[in-house]
């Protein structure tokens, strides 16, 4: 019987990782998160568009062209997520950036690229592809609107192969972060990204707390288990995540 469901479990692997024809190779984007993103997630917009204008636009042109009807799971995740930040970056380096009410409607729902046949907004990335089809709240913390209190930029591409791996370490990055949020004795404060996307985290978890306590660091826990009340939540920084002198506008 053990050995059945082990066989099982490692087929369900292979299925879900194995790659298709449909596969996007993602290390052009990998590479250019590497030379141009910092270790806090901040980004050389400038430097970006002066030297490797033309490699980003052959990934986007790349993502444009792609089907993910052909992809697995992990391919059709890692894809929407690298597309989702990739469209973002794009978005800035044209003029976009998120620093008040109405530029967030312009960037996230009216500002669209053409992605895997399609021109789509990151609204539609967002709430349309990535939350309604996987039902994985690990995803709020790997799509980065180009904000400060947004999780970090990564200095790597998302692959399916270490997907889950990926995954788990942008929800344990993010919560354990005392920028983003505050988990101490005297104040626990968490990131409006638990109040926009409560029932994501409630349908995952059961509440709030509980899906943080997933990934919380170890001296967190208690402080957690003692929480009472009702949940504060910080001010979000919309402040565009630019390195220092490489804002475009």
């Amino acid at each position: 019987m053990g050995y059945t469901i082990t066989l099982l479990a490692m087929t369900a692997i292979l299925i879900f990782t194995r790659p298709s024809n449909a596969a996007v190779d993602h290390s052009p984007w990998s590479a250019l998160l590497a030379r141009y993103v910092d270790d806090n997630g901040r980004v050389a917009y400038r430097d970006l568009q002066a030297h490797d204008q033309a490699q980003f636009d052959s990934y986007l042109a790349t993502l444009a062209q792609a089907q993910v009807a052909g992809m697995n799971e992990a391919e059709e995740k890692a894809f929407w997520i690298n597309a989702y930040n990739a469209m973002i970056v794009n978005g800035v380096l044209h003029g976009y950036t998120a620093e008040s009410v109405l530029a967030r409607k312009r960037f996230f729902s009216w500002y669209t690229l053409p992605i895997a046949g399609a021109e789509r907004s990151p609204d539609e990335i967002e709430h349309q592809i990535l939350r309604k089809k996987f039902h994985d709240p690990r995803i709020h913390f790997t799509i980065v609107c180009a904000s400060t209190s947004c999780p970090r930029l990564p200095r790597e591409a998302y692959i399916p192969e270490r997907l889950e791996q990926q995954l788990d370490e942008a929800a344990r990055g993010f919560i354990n972060d005392p920028v983003r949020n505050r988990i101490a004795e005297h104040q626990v404060a968490l990131s409006q990204i638990f109040h926009w996307f409560a029932e994501d985290f409630v349908g995952s978890a059961g509440s709030v707390l509980a899906f943080v306590q997933r990934f919380v660091a170890d001296d967190k826990t208690a402080i957690l288990s003692a929480q009472t009340g009702a949940l504060q939540y910080l001010e979000y920084d919309w402040t565009l995540n630019a390195q220092d002198g490489q804002r475009i506008a």
